[in-house]
């Protein structure tokens, strides 16, 4: 039998030889239903295509090596969001739902086949006639050739089934499925990031297997697999499972904040799995895997993680964001803060974009830090009571610098940044997203220009040191990795927006946060020498202030080496 790269290299052959992907897939298919004396479906098949470049494929056991090849020659699998799931994440999903012998399920994205065939294959070992169990599959796919290849799976399963009764066929899942309701909808639909205009948010969508029923609302940002996720929730009967492969941004990410209320409308999260390390080949995407039961009540959810999907106990589902329900098998202590009051009491949070950054190009450069200047402060230059600026170079704007600062009379003269810049040179903290833990720094002079995405809280001079302790305490940061979980461009990373940043609550013995503060203050101005154990004590302060001690060792653990 001959290797993937061989039979991937038959393919491609094939398709020099008769100048096309689609008639290179058809003389590989019928090769292959050859094999299973099976006749090709189609009266537009090709019947003259034996080529002895696809001999390989004439081996019955070729057929199990379909999906894999077809997956390693999909052209922009990374633009269309081509990833197959791995046989143990399939093995995982089917286990969670009932194995009812006669439970139709629809695979809404359903690829080369991966779980209609596991399924149909389980039933058959239930039990089930093969001739059953291929009709009770169903299947959509934008993709003619994985279609192809999942019925001819189908169809070598169950040889004498009329290819007519298989319901698996060419189409766009998310437009409307005559078929519903289903007893489950299981999947791993395309991640497409931003949507891209493939559907209109809350529009509807027409085409030739929908209706003009309304794609499910969702945010410019909402993945398209969690778009699937929101309209399969439609598509199940009372007390149905959907089970969808997701990024593991869905847990916290602003604009899916619609579909996880539909969730909560439509029933309850009644398993969980979710991975800190990609199961992906050919993607760093982190995923997860809520399981959804319609018309059912919410209770403790039971959760897996990680590659050999262990079991991680029940967890309460969170309110809003669902980061926590993974925090215990991302490492996450679990805290319980005592709090008076939140952060945006004390200070206006603001976060700048795109207009003010590209706006600050023209007047960056490699000025002294004197009288018309503004240091330029970017996240990089950031890290817990400390700014790098000068010590470290850094980069804006594609540029790398030694010290980067802002020629004000310039941009004063042009104009177009001018308010901006005068509300953010005040005395402030600034806040760098995407850290182990949250690094923030004060500037007590009010002479620093925050650089996107670095985010600032203006206040007064004495809530400064105090607004600083309390990014720092290891509580705060605890409850942010676990909530925000998923958010950040690194597994391990907290990112925060400015609304969530004001929402951080204030602790509530102002004692202790006396103590802290001070602690606060002397890492930053103290110097390097003593840093760390002056930053260790304000944690520990604020520890006290929250009465919660439970992330301390590990927000120590996270903070870098000085």
């Amino acid at each position: 039998m001959s290797d993937l790269p061989q039979l991937a290299e038959s393919v491609l052959a094939a398709e020099r030889r008769l100048g096309s992907p689609q008639l290179a897939w058809d003389a590989v298919l019928t090769t292959v239903a050859a094999a299973h004396d099976l006749r090709p479906e189609g009266e537009s098949r090709p019947r003259d295509l034996a080529d002895p470049a696809l001999a390989a494929w004439s081996d019955p056991a070729a057929i199990e090596h379909l999906a894999p090849v077809h997956e390693a020659l999909v052209e922009g699998r990374q633009a269309s969001g081509t990833f197959y799931t791995p046989p143990a994440l399939v093995g995982w999903i089917l286990d969670r739902f009932p194995a009812d012998p006669e439970a139709r399920v629809l695979d809404p994205a359903c690829g080369a086949g991966h779980f209609l065939v596991a399924h149909a294959r389980r039933l058959v070992e239930r039990g089930v006639s093969p001739e059953a169990a291929v009709t009770l599959v169903h299947g959509v796919d934008l993709d003619p050739v994985a279609v192809s290849i999942t019925r001819l799976r189908l169809r070598a399963l169950a040889p004498s089934v009329d290819p007519e009764s298989l319901d698996v066929r060419v189409g766009d899942g998310l437009h409307a499925h005559a078929g519903a309701p289903y007893d489950a909808v299981i999947g791993n639909p395309p991640f497409l990031g931003r949507l891209r205009g493939r559907v209109p948010a809350g529009g509807p969508s027409r085409g030739p297997d929908s209706t003009d029923a309304p794609v499910p609302r969702a945010g410019a940002y909402t993945d398209t697999s969690a778009l699937f996720l929101r309209h399969a929730l439609g598509l199940v009967r009372p007390g149905g499972t959907v089970a969808l492969v997701q990024p593991l941004s869905l847990l916290a990410a602003r604009d899916a904040a619609p579909v996880r209320e539909a969730v909560a409308a439509a029933g309850a999260v009644t398993a969980f799995w979710s991975s800190l390390e990609p199961v992906f080949a050919g993607t760093a995407v982190l995923t997860c895997v809520p399981v959804v039961t319609t018309a059912t009540t919410q209770g403790l959810v039971p959760t897996w993680f990680g590659p050999a999907f262990l079991g991680a106990g029940e967890q309460p589902l969170p309110e809003h964001e669902w980061g926590p329900i993974a925090a215990a098998a991302a490492g996450i202590p679990v805290v319980s803060p005592r709090t008076a009051g939140t952060l945006g009491d004390l200070g206006r949070c603001t976060a700048d974009f795109r207009d003010q950054y590209y706006g600050l190009v023209p007047f960056v450069g490699e000025h002294p830090a004197t009288a018309g200047q503004a240091r330029l402060v970017t996240a990089g230059l950031i890290d817990p009571a400390e700014c790098r600026w000068g010590e470290i170079p850094s980069r804006f704007a594609k540029t790398q610098y030694a010290a980067p600062s802002v020629d004000l009379d310039a941009l004063h003269a042009e104009g177009s940044l001018s308010t901006w810049a005068r509300a953010r040179l005040v005395p402030k903290v600034l806040v760098a997203t995407q850290g182990r833990v949250i690094e923030a720094v004060v500037d007590e002079d009010g002479d620093w220009l925050p650089s996107v995405p670095v985010l600032t809280v203006a206040a007064e001079p004495e809530h400064l040191w105090h607004l600083l302790a309390v990014l720092l305490a290891p509580p705060v940061v605890a409850a942010a990795a676990a909530r925000y979980l998923g958010t950040a461009l690194a597994p391990g990373a907290i990112k925060l927006s400015a609304r969530q940043l004001a929402s951080i609550p204030l602790p509530a013995d102002r004692e202790a946060w006396d103590r802290g503060a001070a602690s606060a203050r002397a890492a930053q101005v103290g110097g390097a020498a003593r840093r760390r154990e002056h930053l260790v004590a304000c944690a520990e302060a604020m520890c006290t202030a929250y009465d919660d001690h439970e992330a301390l060792a590990w927000w120590s653990g996270r903070l870098r080496p000085v």
